[in-house]
């Protein structure tokens, strides 16, 4: 668990965890403290199977991310930015390869380094007083953090290529419009959706949505042949655990299933 000196600070409420960025009076922007909390914060819920869904936050209202931190980044020469840009990446890989389900809770500012975290995130439900966008060109650079190759497997070459080269900003609702937004809600509506949502997760089987979670992202590294061999593959699997034999009984014998921890 991390301390209350941390930037980033990790929360666990049963099944549900919650990782939050806590640097409101600068907007939650990004350095090199806060990206390596968020890998070591990763890194320990990793291995924490009775942990079903994570929720990716931030402090205040303003913003989720603004960003990198300018200041920090205008004193790098191009090898320490390199090894910052690294950082970044390591980090939100290892938010992306976690085995729980991750949810970005987007009520603000979510640019540039921002956008890049939420994009870490296996979805992503947004305030209506959010705002999205990649303003990097706008500063003579290009996203650092894997923004130019998440997104554009996100939303497309063409869409990705609008948002990053023209560095403008957009509204929630362009956003879930361009595929990579769930929802969007009122600001007093945000957290309602976002309770449904995870209970619904954890209601299911725990196993299997970790399951479906690691095919999903793996097929994604592979062509549709091998994609699919692999699904096969898991869910032959499944048939041998004990949370499936449930479920089916549970349906079968029209009544709620008891699903135990993770198997």
């Amino acid at each position: 668990m991390s301390s209350n000196n941390s930037p980033v600070r990790l929360r666990i409420d049963g099944r549900k965890a919650v990782l939050e960025i806590c640097r409101p009076e600068a907007l939650n922007a990004l350095n090199a403290e806060v990206l390596a909390a968020l890998e070591s914060c990763a890194n320990e819920l990793s291995s924490r199977r009775d942990i079903g869904v994570v929720i990716l936050q931030s402090a205040g209202e303003k913003s989720f991310v603004a960003g990198a931190d300018i200041l920090e980044m205008s004193l790098l020469n191009a090898s320490e930015a390199e090894r910052f840009s690294q950082l970044g990446f390591r980090a939100f890989a290892a938010i992306e390869n976690l085995p729980q389900i991750v949810i970005a809770r987007v009520q603000g500012f979510a640019l540039g380094g921002g956008l890049e975290l939420a994009l870490s995130a296996d979805f992503i439900l947004a305030s209506s007083k959010a705002r999205f966008g990649f303003p990097e060109v706008s500063l003579g650079l290009i996203p650092g953090f894997g923004g130019t190759q998440r997104f554009a497997r996100r939303v497309g070459v063409a869409r990705a290529m609008e948002w990053i080269a023209s560095g403008e900003k957009y509204s929630a609702e362009q956003a879930m419009a361009a595929g990579f937004v769930n929802s969007v809600h009122a600001p007093e509506d945000l957290d309602v959706a976002l309770g449904r949502i995870v209970d619904s997760i954890l209601a299911k089987g725990p196993s299997a949505v970790h399951h479906a979670k690691s095919v999903v992202r793996r097929g994604l590294e592979c062509d549709i042949t091998t994609g699919c061999r692999l699904e096969s593959a898991v869910f032959g699997l499944r048939f041998s655990t004990a949370e499936a034999k449930e479920g089916m009984a549970a349906f079968l014998e029209k009544r709620p299933p008891h699903f135990s921890s993770p198997e």
